[in-house]
């Protein structure tokens, strides 16, 4: 896609070369001037020239970005492997020559880039996700056999993307330049784009074969950019991308450059008016890419506004009457610190995007991700042939998923970028994984299809237990499902017994250690499960009476961590703290909100190591390691793990900055050799904990004191302490940590610790003491961004991209608020992106290819009949109106068997409110609490129950008696 998607989502700068640029001195003077100018191609032919004939640094550097920014993958990896041997080079500088290696097909290469640039910057998660996508580039280009892609009709030598349902066919955006020609965009040397609409040749004719496209008719397009559209339903509404740009009049950031806005227009016959901008619209920032939610009350798009997680990243809003609410981040499932863009939302509610920081094969990959409560799944990659090497984005599909289109850049296409279209299997297998002991459905298992003994497709079940695959008819397959702690499992699946192009199948895992009779229908071997597996259909109802040889112990019973979050310097406890828990193995985490007592249960999975963390708010996270390896889980005197977590809080004074205490960082000072300023080996491990800390802490604004002895002038040692200040400051940076969160003061020999002042004699070790730097925090930002810690280079961060939760209905979420009240703070986080690379294109919604983008904290999912404020609710929960028709139940369990409830009566009667079943549309019956009339109440009887050791009980709202 070229330098399109810089376009679209990137900024138009207005920005005209000099009449005179040639009669200027210097090709590097002129090449620059090209360069910002967007005029990419010209510059590159002078910056070769220059870095030909002498080894300019500055003109390899810039020659490198004007490849990638021209989209051309193998003479960009040509000069960025020139750029990484020069002192010059930047740590930016190996991602990108990375990704030209990855792109070019040279994994093997690019994953020791990778993994120097997650040395190098181990807070930017990019590196290692890199990694990962390298070392599943074979499973992520084997062909699932399940999409079929062809070009459509419609493309020229332009570029063509941004396809969007409308009428009979599609409307796309193009460079074409039917309407406005004469008009040339500097870094293309092409017309801007403009709306085009094309339909089918029949209407229910194939995809691919469309009519002649014809200009979008209305106010729409301009002499600027127009770029993707999304409708309301009955399409007599049009959101769409543009240019700052409407009656006539530009408008521009403080840095004279023209934003990217969503409008609105209405319809009228035939053309479309009425033209109106968004209320989150902004001149300092862009917004693009809208899609619009089937029922028309949530809106997608991408922006790159302040408090993102990375470049660009994807936001939703909701409506509010005839408004619409502040935006909320996705988070960082879907978020990275790259850029995630052209989101697409079905009306199934998934979630269909593209990014170029996912774990995929090329520079942007389409992912696909689905909501669970108020969560999103690991982000998919959809693999090839959706897929490719170069950039794909712009992915819709229609609403029975049997076809639709996407944009492309690949090799073999009509021009620049190409819209193709695609037809998808509509078979499926539904299936859902159970404990063969308890039959309740088990989350965390990976399931994996095979066909002829090649791995085909992979997922991971939730919390409902389920997984989904499209499938073709008359192929053998074969499942595999794994989960730690539990024996695997396979089954062997024909697909000629699809009924209605559906086939359903139950997959029972049992419990390691715990003979079962999965596979022996007469139950003679196992404990009772019997042909719970022996039909492809799951239709064994596991009533083998065999018995196992084994006592009635449940070994699929879990541990359960206990504890109390206290402050550290008063010993009281700490409400309202979040406390995860990580699986060091299937990296899930568990998160849970203290309750008014300090207090926290979670029930974890025995013989395994776990990092647990605990944090909230104005405190320092703290984090502690356990194991139940070797511990007896089904023994009431051992299967409690006690575990006192301790925060210090952090005292925020200005005028009086403190000290960042020793407890909360285990830090010595860092101390400098005489009259110098560089960073020695013993200081650089105490600075890793600094980086370390305030990647724990993102709400965190250092001040790092830098001090002198007493030799040399007073005026000599204030500009050498400033120098040192710096020195840290710079390294603190290089790690990934944003330069805003963190100032270098030089305060020279001001501050002796010591009586080694001007004209007293002393030992080297005492002036020694005094040349040091100290930590001192001076600010705090509330609703930072916690950065998602899987791709930390410290293995004990590893935390899987599919976030469970346990607490509340709530999941990890970025966002930790103090309380459960609402207030009036805005419902954006001010924290700031920790990955810039200080380009305008990298902070621009630029893009290797498209552009668009946004970033920003995770909230909770807004409610349409709530009293909101404006603000997230704390640990992500979704608070609902508290008036007449809203309340809420306490989910305790799910079953595919008609559960006993007479032992949930006996374990819980005592609560006062009533237990019942309720059964979804999928047969699952579902053991609920309640009602109770307001979400306090619920909270604190939740609480009450997880202490009961029904840990994974969370709460659901509903709505006029409707389960929300």
């Amino acid at each position: 896609m070229k330098k399109w998607y810089y376009l679209l989502i990137v900024a138009l700068m207005i920005a005209v070369v000099p009449n005179n640029l040639h009669a200027q001195k210097g090709k590097l003077k002129k090449a620059n001037k090209l360069y910002e100018a967007f005029s990419y191609p010209e510059a590159a032919e002078l910056y070769k020239e220059i870095a030909d004939k002498k080894n300019t640094p500055e003109a390899i550097i810039k020659l490198a970005e004007c490849y990638r920014l021209m989209n051309m993958p193998p003479e960009a990896e040509a000069w960025y492997a020139k750029v990484i041997e020069l002192p010059e080079a930047e740590d930016i500088h190996y991602l990108r020559y990375g990704m030209a290696l990855k792109i070019n097909d040279k994994c093997d290469e690019a994953r020791d880039v990778f993994l120097e640039y997650a040395n190098r910057v181990p807070a930017d998660t990019r590196g290692m996700r890199q990694v990962e996508a390298c070392d599943r580039e074979t499973y992520f280009k084997r062909d699932p056999g399940v999409y079929v892609l062809k070009i459509t009709d419609v493309n020229s030598k332009a570029s063509d993307f941004g396809p969007a349902f409308y009428e009979d066919g599609i409307l796309f955006a193009s460079a074409r330049g039917e309407k406005f020609e004469e008009r040339v965009y500097n870094w293309t040397n092409a017309p801007y784009l403009d709306l085009y609409t094309a339909d089918k040749e029949k209407k229910d004719g194939k995809p691919w074969e469309l009519k002649r496209p014809k200009l979008f008719k209305g106010k729409a397009n301009t002499w600027l950019h127009e770029g993707t559209v999304t409708f309301s339903k009955d399409e007599e509404i049009m959101f769409f991308t543009r240019n700052n740009y409407i009656r006539g009049k530009k408008g521009k950031d403080k840095d004279n450059t023209i934003r990217l806005k969503i409008y609105t227009a209405k319809r009228n016959g035939d053309k479309w008016g009425d033209i109106e901008e968004l209320p989150f619209n902004s001149d300092e920032y862009s917004v693009g890419h809208p899609t619009l939610s089937f029922d028309g009350d949530e809106l997608y798009f991408v922006s790159d506004m302040p408090g993102g997680y990375g470049n660009e990243d994807i936001y939703v809003s909701y409506r509010q009457g005839e408004g619409w609410s502040e935006p909320e981040n996705l988070g960082p499932v879907i978020n990275t610190e790259g850029r995630e863009m052209f989101p697409f939302i079905h009306e199934d509610g998934t979630l269909y995007f593209s990014s170029d920081a996912q774990p995929g094969l090329g520079g942007l990959d389409i992912f696909e991700s689905r909501k669970v409560g108020n969560d999103w799944t690991a982000a998919e990659n959809l693999r090839v042939p959706i897929n490719s090497y170069f950039d794909d984005f712009g992915f819709i599909i229609n609403e029975d998923k049997s076809e639709g289109y996407l944009a492309s850049n690949r090799y073999g296409g009509e021009g620049d970028d190409d819209i193709y279209s695609f037809t998808r299997s509509k078979y499926t297998l539904e299936g859902f994984v159970v404990d063969c002991n308890t039959e309740a459905l088990l989350e965390g298992v990976t399931v994996k299809l095979y066909e002829d003994g090649e791995l085909k497709q992979e997922s991971v079940t939730y919390d409902d237990g389920k997984f989904s695959m499209p499938i073709l008819t008359d192929v053998d397959y074969r499942i595999e499902a794994s989960r730690p702690n539990y024996e695997g499992f396979e089954l062997e699946l024909l697909s000629e017994e699809l009924s209605e192009g559906e086939l359903e199948v139950k997959v029972p895992l049992c419990p390691e250690d715990l003979v079962s009779g999965i596979g022996d229908p007469d139950g003679e071997n196992g404990d009772g499960s019997g042909d719970g597996s022996n039909a492809t259909d799951g239709s064994g109802d596991g009533s083998g009476n065999g018995s196992s040889g084994l006592s009635d112990t449940d070994l699929s019973k879990k541990c359960q961590l206990k504890g109390t979050v206290f402050n550290r310097d008063s010993r009281q406890p700490v409400s309202g703290a979040t406390v995860r828990v990580t699986n060091s193995v299937t990296k899930f985490t568990k998160t849970v909100i203290t309750d008014s007592n300090g207090n926290y249960f979670i029930d974890v999975d025995r013989e395994m190591d776990f990092l647990v963390m605990a944090s909230k708010e104005q405190y320092f996270t703290e984090t502690e390691n356990f194991s139940t390896k070797g511990r007896d889980c089904s023994s009431p005197l051992t299967k409690d793990i006690p575990l006192d977590l301790f925060l210090t809080k952090i005292d925020v004074d200005p005028l009086n900055p403190s000290l960042v205490p020793s407890e909360v960082l285990n830090l010595n000072h860092i101390y400098y050799d005489l009259d110098k300023d560089d960073i020695r080996s013993d200081a650089a491990v105490e600075l890793d904990k600094v980086v370390k800390m305030m990647f724990e802490n993102p709400g965190i604004i250092l001040e790092l004191g830098s001090h002198t002895d007493s030799r040399a002038s007073d005026s000599y040692n204030m500009k050498l302490s400033q120098r040192r200040a710096q020195s840290a400051v710079d390294y603190i940076v290089s790690k990934g940590i944003a330069s805003d969160r963190i100032s270098g003061v030089g305060y020279g020999e001001s501050q002796l610790i010591n009586g080694c002042a001007n004209g007293v004699p002393c030992s080297k070790s005492k002036h020694q003491e005094n040349r040091r730097t100290e930590f001192k925090v001076v600010g705090y930002n509330n609703n930072a961004i916690y950065s998602l810690p899987r791709y930390f280079g410290d293995d004990s961060y590893y935390i899987e991209e599919n976030t469970t939760t346990y607490s509340s209905g709530s999941t990890y979420t970025p966002v930790i608020s103090d309380t459960y009240t609402k207030d009036s703070s805005s419902g954006s986080s001010s924290s700031n992106s920790y990955n810039s690379d200080g380009t305008f294109f990298d902070s621009d919604f630029s893009s290797s290819s498209t552009g668009s983008s946004t970033s920003g904290t995770t909230f909770s999912t807004f409610d349409a009949n709530a009293d909101y404020s404006g603000s997230a609710a704390s640990s992500g929960s979704s608070f609902g109106t508290f008036g007449s028709g809203n309340e809420f139940k306490i989910q305790l369990g799910a079953f595919r068997k008609d559960p006993n409830l007479s032992k949930f009566e006996m374990a819980l009667g005592d609560l006062g409110y009533s237990i019942s079943t309720e059964t979804s549309s999928s047969g699952v019956s579902k053991v609920v609490l309640g009602p109770i009339s307001d979400k306090f109440t619920a909270e604190d009887i939740l609480q009450r129950i997880k202490a009961r050791e029904y840990s994974d009980a969370f709460i659901v709202e509903y709505i006029d008696g409707v389960r929300k």
